[in-house]
Formats: structure tokens, sequence, C-alpha cells
């Protein structure tokens, strides 16, 4: 067909797109650095899947239904659907329905012995709870997920048992089903690092198979630099240099310069990921503790004082966390342990802390805070997560206050002091998500202003880093609360000087 004809796919110089498009994995992810052509593969991908879906014996048309989700409408609206409008413009392929859930449904006639193509593409977001109720009931033949590394996995183990489903048997049943998913790079805690460079990832007939793309960039010595590199192709940038790798995909398609532009101002992480493809943390937003280092803070080895009380932290919810530390006589703060858990009820994250810490410390005294919000009763049981804890024989506390303002102030407070040049807070480098979430994990969200301003929300985002961020909080807070809440001395009567030379006794 002329339409079909019209879509210009040439990816001669993207050899790891090309792989992905001609695999038929169950679940397939594409992961590499900004502008290497990932999400046109992936618009694509829904086009070469919908030619051919066999035909329908009741009318001999090709019939297909895809789901594409992205984290929110502002994303969803400026990245995925703009890629998807640059490939498939209305004026061409027929009206979108741009009201939520907004749907492109391209319908192409049977021309001779071309047989003719019924193609619904649902654009969802997922920061709508009806729309994650719809994605979840319904038929379709495939998926894809945009930018996955925003996604929990279990909208992929959702969608997994909604694909295949149509069309119908009545329209021959789908020729083949199955979710593709494209992603910047992202932290090395992430569940697609996990399954992509582990051994997690489901094999067999419905297998998971992962693709990655060269970076866009190489990092150059100083010994192999040329005379004046910067007017040699090489670019300086969070002290080192770099080159536009010679290799990297899609670079026909952009701009000359891309990436030497691209890394400009940017920081070594951002650079690391963006550019040159490599999975690393990046910070987003402003830290909610800004003070931490983790480089001077953070220690091998941390050991046990039998002496001293343990103290736990605890942030409630169902992605509890708990976080293990010791109070020194000298003030010092000894992070020695976290456990950290997503979709727990409290029941079970209460026997898994305790037998925490009955392997690892027994016979401690132990003293636990937790989030004061857990004084609520259940509206089922009218019991609170204290009285369920107590029942499993963990004795709790609230922590003095819920205050944000004040709990920001008590995480900061050790990482600011000194004690024999050593800082007020150490945490075991075996805690590592801990370290992240002080490290910028937990962070307050960007507000766009314009004008070149910028501002933060007022309270933090919450995402996998907060929990154990909070519980980092309640562990902190009681012993800081009352130096910071400590009055000063008052006098009687303020002194007053009666000239210049009063000297007070």
């Amino acid at each position: 067909m002329s339409e079909i004809a019209s879509l210009d796919l040439d990816f001669k110089t993207a050899p790891n797109i090309w792989k992905f498009l001609q695999d038929n994995s169950f679940v397939r992810g594409l992961m590499g650095p900004v502008g290497s052509g990932k999400s046109y593969a992936c618009a694509a991908e829904i086009m070469l899947r919908a030619v051919r879906q066999k035909p329908s014996p009741r009318d001999g048309i090709r019939y297909s239904r895809f789901a594409v989700v992205r984290n929110s409408y502002p994303m969803l609206r400026t990245t995925t659907l703009k890629t998807w409008m640059e490939l498939f413009p209305e004026n061409v392929w027929g009206r979108a329905h741009w009201s939520p859930p907004i749907t492109h449904h391209i319908k192409l006639p049977s021309r001779g012995d071309a047989h003719g193509v019924d193609c619904e593409v649902i654009f969802l977001a997922l920061d709508q709870p009806k729309d994650v109720r719809k994605l979840l009931s319904l038929e379709l033949t495939g998926a894809w997920i945009n930018e996955a590394r925003e996604l929990p996995k279990a909208i992929i183990d959702g969608l997994s048992h909604r694909v295949g489903r149509y069309p119908t048997k009545a329209d021959g049943g789908a020729s083949w089903r199955g979710i593709w998913m494209d992603s910047n790079p992202m932290d090395d805690d992430h569940w697609y690092f996990k399954l992509s460079e582990g051994k997690e990832a489901p094999g067999g007939k419905f297998a998971w198979k992962f693709f990655r793309q060269q970076g866009g960039v190489l990092e150059v010595p100083e010994s192999d630099l040329p005379a004046e590199p910067e007017f040699n192709g090489f670019t300086k940038s969070a002290g080192r240099w770099w080159m536009t790798n010679p290799v990297a995909e899609n670079l026909p398609n952009l701009p000359a310069g891309y990436y030497d532009q691209l890394v400009g101002g940017k920081n070594l992480d951002w650079i690391r990921c963006y550019a040159k493809g490599e999975y690393t943390f990046v910070q987003e937003g402003r830290p909610i503790t800004p003070e931490y280092d983790d480089e001077s803070m953070s220690v091998d080895g941390l050991q046990f004082d039998p002496s001293l009380p343990l103290q736990i932290g605890l942030d409630f919810g169902l992605t509890p966390a708990a976080v293990f530390g010791q109070k020194h006589p000298s003030g010092q703060w000894r992070v020695l342990h976290e456990l950290v858990t997503f979709d727990m009820g409290l029941e079970r994250f209460g026997n898994q802390l305790k037998s925490e810490i009955e392997v690892m410390f027994p016979k401690a005294d132990v003293i636990v805070w937790g989030d004061p919000a857990g004084m609520q009763r259940d509206q089922i049981f009218e019991v609170t997560a204290f009285d369920h804890l107590k029942t499993l024989g963990l004795l709790a506390r609230p922590a003095a206050t819920n205050d944000w303002k004040t709990r920001r102030e008590a995480m900061a407070a050790p990482m600011i002091r000194y004690f024999d040049k050593r800082p007020g807070l150490v945490i075991d480098k075996k805690c590592q998500r801990t370290r992240k979430a002080l490290a910028g994990g937990y962070y307050f969200s960007r507000v766009s202003m314009g004008s070149g301003q910028e501002r933060f929300r007022d309270v933090p985002n919450k995402n996998e880093h907060s929990h154990v961020g909070d519980a980092y909080g309640y562990l902190v807070l009681q012993g800081e609360h009352k130096r910071m809440t400590k009055r000063p001395m008052n006098f009687a009567q303020p002194p007053i000087a009666k000239s210049d030379f009063d000297v007070f006794a």
C-alpha cells in the first residue's frame, strides 16, 4: 500500500535496532543513549507487526490493537506522541482521538491483492488511576513501554496476560503477541538491570531478550589528545575529554556535533547515562540532604557495639523499610544495616524484621522508632501499626514528630558535625539503598517556572528511595530532636552596656 511504502525505515546505521526489530521474543528491551533512534524504532514496530498480522477469514482485514504506555501525560504528549505523529501524521494516516485515553485508529482499505489493515493504537499514561485500571483490562495484540526505567515491573507483569487476546479467534487470532520497551540507562538496582545483566530473565518459548546500543560518546585520555583538542572534534566537560563515538547508532539522522554539544556543562553521571549509555545513578531535582558526602561518609565493615543500644528507624506502608544504627557517646551516628522491601504488608515485614534482628544482632538492646502516622487505627481491624508489631514481639514507639522540616534538619544534623576530623555520620557501604537515597535518590521535584528560574516543591518526591530515606530520618530524629529543641539560657534581665567600656563578669 502507498502509505506503508512511504514509511521510510532505514536501519543500516543502527545494527542493534535492526536486530531488535527482527527478534520475536515475547518481551524485548532496547537501551541506549539519547538520540539513538530507540523511540522511532519502537513506534515503527507497531506498524511492522500490524502488516504481518494474518488476515481475518471474515473480511480479509488484518486486525490488531496495541497499547503505548508512558509514566505521565505530560511526557506522553511532549515525547511519545510527538515521535508517533512524526512517523504517522494525521493527514496521511487518519485523525487521532485526543481526549484521554488518546487513540489513533489507522484503517487502510484492501487494494487488489493487498489486504486491508485495521490497527488501533491506545496511548496511556499511568499517572491516572483510571488508565491503570483500563490498561489491565484491555484486549491487546501487543504493547510498547516507552522509557521503561520510569515504570514499575508490575506494569509489564500485568500486560503479559493482556497481549495476544486481540483479534479474536473469529478474526484469526493474533499471529504474534508480545511486549517491547525502550529506555535510557538506569541505576544498577533497577529491575531492568537485574533482568538484562543477570540471570533472572525468563527463557524458553516466552523468552525475554535485551539489546544494548553503542554509546554516543567515548572518553579520551589526555595522553591521546592532539594539539588544540577543542578545535579537533573533542569536548571537555566534567573535567574530562570526550569525542563522538564514530559507530554510535542513528548519527546520520542527528545534527552535526549533536553529542559534542550534549555533554557540555553536564556532570559526569549525566554524561555517562545519557550520552555514553552506561548504567548510572543520575540525581534528579534537589537532594533532600545535600550535606551528605558518600565518599567520606561511607565505610567498609562497621561493627556492632554490644555496649550500646541498637536503634531502628521504620517507615510503614506497602513499601516498608528499616534502617539499623547506633549513636555513640561522641555523638556520631553509625548506620550498620538496612531492610528495604516492596509490595509487602506489615505482618510479613514485621516477621522479616524480627528475623534480621535475631540473626544479625542477637542479644542486642533494641529500640525501634516508627512513623507517628502508624498510630492511626486500621479501619477494619481497629489496631495501629505499632499494636500489630507488638503482637509479633516488636516493641516500637512513635518518633518525636512527623513535622517534615524538623525531620529534614534532623537527617542533616549529623552530616555537618565532625569528631576528631571524622564525620558525625558514617554508613556501612553495604547499605546501598540508604546511601543512594541520601545522595540524591530522595529529592524535591523541580517545578517549571520559566524565565530561567528554578524552584522546587516543599515536600519530597515519593519514589523507591523515599521510604528508606524516611526510615533513616526516624532513626536519627529521636537522638537529634532533643538537641534541636533545647532552649537557650534565659537571662532574668538582659545585660545592657552603659558605655563602650563596660565589661561583663
